[in-house]
């Protein structure tokens, strides 16, 4: 119930910026509204606005994958109700209203300074006739989930199973005075995932009163109450979205990072990274269907990509060891020490391996003290007021040393850099970790800090660790050339129009693309990134956004 002051005001998106807002509202149609599924699909395919119940137009490949995971989900549940009917079960139909379990108000404040709670949860909700049986379905953007923690199941088993039907408040309006009290409850509860991008299901549980009740009292009780006693602050992704960022002290303010123009007319708050700015430079479509939407089709990773990933956790699984040791003081590593089910075939293998070997000279913890301070893979967060755009990044490592702090940036390679461009326009993290140091993002005197960039290659002697000053004016201003010409048009950008290129084989939003797919199909082997292209393949193609 916690309001900005002022409040800001709304400011819709251009697009549709909620993945399954559209599939929702399809579905709603179909189940709800009683409409035939094959009129329901005509009306996504052929909409050019937006779908009814929702505001905002969607990106035509968006309504692409609708249309899909609508078929999907259709096939799915009926295939579902088809084996419960075969198997003597009551079947299940569709519920309106969301489900919200609700305590009575009390007189006054509890310890926590709350005075009511309410559960609710989020999915598409079923319940038999005779309301023996609750079903909730929950939709994963790719493959179906093979399960969930034990909290999470807990705490959504309880909602289905103590929860009424509950009308949805206009904002800001208080709850009735009164707890919520069904008039019985069912004897079994049942929760589904569902992958969207291949139609998989994956029963998550199916339990009675009793086993409900021991788990939520077992693992969900004491994940909420550590949620209402917090008072800690964190900034990160979350910061898009809170309401007290204006009063918040432990995000750090910096005005005029990169020097950049507010949108006009102005969008709501927005958060952008590295990783960001990469995809939307090759592709804009791509950009907003996979890191915004998060839509997956399911595109296998390159080879580069995946030996990088699995460098990249055996790199950080070493670096978090505590007292901090040095690689370079450690064995040779072995083919066994790699992470567990890393699916790399054996020349890959070799490969990851002789690029940890080479890093044993250039690992940053080499004779490092015990005092120092070494923070792997830590969200660095800064906020830039004047744009409303909360700054993400995860560097490798940031550790100390003599009292100065230095960002770590570690990437794989099969082919050597490129001479013909500076690092900062290669790899734009480097680029916005030298701006973030040199704004005091770190609380770190820039003149002692720096940036440092190891690239990791096969052949023996063959890798750099290259060092960046950000108290070097021209570096400074580089970085923030290279930020400002990419930020600026991401920032402006209302279309997300498709950009094709070889970047297409790869994009985990192709199949709902026509541009791209058209591309793909016209440039076929070959075309797409792999190795051996004379670029460096980062580890964090599918991942988290990286700085």
């Amino acid at each position: 119930m916690l309001t900005a002051d002022p409040r800001p005001p709304f400011r819709p998106a251009p697009l549709e910026e909620f993945g399954l807002g559209p599939l929702w509202a399809a579905l709603d149609r179909w189940e709800h509204d009683s409409r035939p599924l094959d009129r329901v699909l005509e009306e996504v395919r052929r909409t050019q606005g937006p779908l009814p119940g929702r505001g905002t137009s969607a990106h035509p490949a968006l309504l692409a994958w609708t249309a899909e995971a609508l078929e999907r989900y259709a096939a799915a549940r009926t295939a579902e109700q088809d084996a419960a009917r075969a198997h003597g079960l009551p079947l299940t139909a569709p519920v309106r209203l969301g489900w919200t379990v609700r305590t009575r108000r009390m007189p006054a404040l509890d310890a926590r300074g709350a005075g009511q709670y309410e559960h609710t949860v989020w999915g598409r909700q079923y319940a038999s006739a005779d309301g023996s049986v609750r079903d909730l379905w929950l939709p994963s953007l790719g493959s179906a989930k093979p399960d969930r923690a034990a909290a999470e199941k807990a705490a959504i088993a309880h909602v289905v199973l103590n929860g009424m039907p509950t009308r949805r408040r206009r904002r800001d309006a208080l709850p009735p005075d009164t707890a919520t009290e069904p008039a019985r409850l069912p004897d079994r509860v049942r929760v589904f995932d569902f992958g969207c991008a291949d139609g998989s299901v994956t029963p998550l549980l199916d339990w009675g009163p009793e086993e409900t009740r021991e788990k939520f009292a077992a693992h969900a009780a004491p994940a909420f109450h550590a949620v209402a006693t917090g008072s800690g602050t964190r900034p990160g992704p979350s910061c898009v979205e809170c309401k007290a960022i204006s009063r918040c002290d432990a995000l750090r303010r910096t005005p005029g990072l990169w020097g950049g123009s507010p949108t006009v007319p102005a969008r709501s708050r927005r958060s952008v990274s590295a990783w960001d700015l990469r995809l939307h430079s090759e592709c804009p479509a791509q950009y907003h269907l996979v890191r915004r939407l998060h839509l997956d089709g399911l595109v296998p990773e390159n080879d580069g990509a995946r030996r990088g990933r699995v460098v990249d956790a055996w790199l950080n699984n070493r670096h978090a060891t505590r007292p901090v040791r040095g690689c370079r003081d450690l064995a040779a590593t072995a083919t066994a020490e790699l992470p567990v089910g890393h699916g790399l075939d054996a020349p890959l293998t070799q490969a990851a391996v002789r690029m940890l070997e080479e890093h044993r000279s250039l690992c940053p913890l080499n004779g490092l003290t015990p005092d120092e301070q070494v923070r792997v893979q830590p969200q660095v967060t800064a906020y830039v007021p004047e744009l409303d755009v909360v700054v993400l990044a995860v560097p490798d490592l940031i550790y100390t040393h003599r009292g100065r702090w230095i960002w770590r940036e570690t990437k794989t390679a099969a082919s050597a850099l490129w001479e013909g461009r500076s690092l900062l326009r290669s790899y734009p993290q480097l680029a916005l970790g030298v701006l973030l140091l040199a704004a005091g993002a770190l609380g770190a005197d820039r003149q002692v800090s720096h940036v440092e960039f190891e690239l990791l290659r096969e052949g023996r002697g063959e890798s750099h660790l290259e060092r960046i000053d950000p108290g070097r004016a021209a570096i400074v201003a580089e970085a923030r050339e290279v930020i400002a010409g990419l930020v600026q048009p991401l920032l402006d950008d209302t279309e997300y129009k498709p950009r094709t290129g070889r970047h297409c084989h790869g994009c985990q939003a192709r199949r709902w693309c026509k541009p791209g797919s058209a591309y793909a199909a016209d440039h076929p082997a070959g075309a797409g990134r792999r190795l051996g292209t004379g670029e460096a393949d980062p580890a964090d193609a599918r991942g988290p956004a990286r700085a």
